[in-house]
């Protein structure tokens, strides 16, 4: 099966240089943002009951700074694929048919496409731009070693969770983009997931900020494995027990949506609507 896909792997691999520029541009983007926030939160906390000692709904000041720069990396790394808009141009182009008349899964081949531009991505930006943050936030005290080796099975866990994160976002843009078969344009869509994916998936605020029975719904939702979870696992937020029930959490929810994806497709390719033709 991998020799069948191997192609869309590469593929996926060489769309992340054909935008080079736009990648840095989005790297400067997101290291002003980082900043900006940073700041933000520098004013919360100082201004705080206990100042920068406070601790606000289980973060200190230092454990936020630490979030912030993680989180923008990893959505930096692992937000990234066109399956979405892949899907829509097929739809509208007519191009959908080859859907149904090559010897491949139309599913599959999205999942080794964004695979690849995620592995080229995060091998270039992500994984750098981890190892510098760590060292950084380890010399400056903002995160401690207790372990060596609790270290490493948290690096492991961590990585597997973030391969498992990048599936869930394909798996969520490949279901966002069967809806297009119902509405013909990708645009509304993506706004909407985006806004619904930042909001939940704990990119734009820790989950633990949202109030009650709200933070524990969405804690159960598969955006929180998206950015949230691996987030917590690599800063040590997560027990290793814990970090285990998310890697597994994500792993459920992968299957389960994929299904659904299935289930959706089918229905949808019954409705096709050609634009133009």
């Amino acid at each position: 099966m991998f020799k069948r896909y191997k192609p869309f792997l590469k593929a996926g691999a060489v769309e992340f240089f054909s935008y080079k520029f736009q990648v840095f541009t989005w790297l400067i983007v997101n290291f002003l943002q980082i900043a900006c926030v940073a700041f933000l939160w520098f004013a919360v906390y100082k201004n705080s009951i206990d100042g920068m000692d406070s601790i606000i709904n289980g973060f200190t000041f230092k454990e936020m700074i630490v979030y912030i720069v993680f989180i923008n990396i990893f959505a930096f790394v692992t937000f990234g694929g066109d399956t979405l808009w892949i899907i829509n141009e097929d739809i509208k182009k007519g191009t959908i048919d080859m859907a149904f008349t090559k010897p491949i899964s139309y599913r599959r081949k999205f999942i080794f496409q964004t695979l690849g531009n995620f592995i080229v991505s995060n091998l270039i930006f992500g994984l750098p731009l981890f190892i510098i943050s760590n060292i950084i936030f380890y010399a400056i005290g903002f995160l401690q070693i207790t372990s060596i080796w609790v270290l490493l099975l948290r690096i492991v866990l961590f990585l597997v969770a973030q391969v498992l994160a990048c599936l869930l976002n394909d798996t969520i843009n490949y279901i966002c983009g069967v809806l297009c078969f119902y509405t013909s344009s990708g645009w509304g869509i993506n706004q909407t997931k985006q806004v619904v994916v930042n909001f939940l998936s704990g990119t734009l605020l820790p989950i633990t900020f949202f109030p009650g029975w709200f933070g524990r719904i969405f804690s159960y939702l598969p955006f929180a494995g998206m950015a949230y979870n691996p987030v917590l696992i690599l800063t040590g937020k997560a027990s290793l027990l814990m970090s285990i029930h998310y890697v597994g959490f994500a792993l459920v929810w992968i299957i389960i949506l994929n299904l659904f994806a299935s289930l959706l497709f089918n229905n949808a390719s019954k409705k096709i609507t050609v634009q133009g033709g």
